[in-house]
């Protein structure tokens, strides 16, 4: 009988930490990115966005159309030459989303009169130009991975845990050229004085292992269960 009752008490345990421990991706996926390159840097700045939507393993669990927006800042990326080609920016700059408020973002407030999640960049953004058939057509495509969490305050029941996976992709709607041997650089040919970009972008990662209620109450039977056992014992 013992033997048994030790038994079920050591399932509910193994079966509590493992719901702990079995985390969901969690992707919020956005629309109506704004960027601008100014021949350096790469930013969104305090841009309204048009769509929020967020995913649970890929099942849609609610949208925001309404106060929401993004600040980005990839920094030190250098020229970019007309054409075919990737790019890494610094360190240190980062990322906004931000849900309700004005478009501004305070990193220690989480977002003005609302939430949202903030990053700083704790790796290089990698940033790819593509040229998909003509001068019309050149995509601009930026991914990383970070872990620096500034702030996150996030609907739907949202928390991510790091690292988390930041990606857009966008298409270069205006733009302006320069001739590269006015730049000091060792490339040839043309590059882009100025560019604006339009698109999407996502943030990813997986679900912060918080206990739900009902595992709380799992793990609580089953320590309950070995500490009566134990006065048991000792009896």
């Amino acid at each position: 009988m013992k033997k048994t009752l030790l038994l079920t008490l050591t399932c509910l345990l193994a079966l509590s930490f493992g719901a702990t421990a079995n985390a969901s991706t969690l992707s919020i996926q956005f629309s109506g990115m704004d960027l601008h390159y100014d021949g350096n840097n790469l930013m969104a700045s305090e841009d309204y966005l048009t769509t929020m939507n967020f995913f649970d393993c890929g099942v849609l669990v609610g949208s925001l159309t309404e106060n929401i927006g993004v600040n980005m800042f990839v920094g030190d990326l250098g020229p970019i030459v007309y054409g075919n080609g990737s790019y890494q920016s610094s360190t240190g700059y980062g990322f906004d989303l931000y849900i309700g408020g004005e478009a501004e973002v305070s990193t220690a407030a989480g977002g003005v009169g609302g939430g949202g999640i903030g990053l700083d960049w704790d790796s290089p953004v990698q940033v790819n130009v593509n040229q998909n058939g003509g001068s019309t057509q050149v995509s601009v495509l930026g991914s990383a991975s970070t872990s620096q969490i500034n702030y996150q305050n996030l609907p739907f029941g949202f928390e991510l845990d790091s690292p988390i996976q930041v990606s857009f992709s966008t298409q270069i709607t205006k733009f302006t050229l320069a001739n590269e041997t006015a730049a000091a650089s060792t490339e040839s040919g043309d590059y882009f004085a100025t560019f604006d970009a339009f698109g999407t972008g996502e943030v990813s990662g997986d679900r912060s292992p918080i206990p739900e209620p009902m595992t709380l109450l799992t793990m609580g039977l089953g320590l309950a269960g070995f500490g009566a056992l134990r006065r048991r014992k000792k009896a």
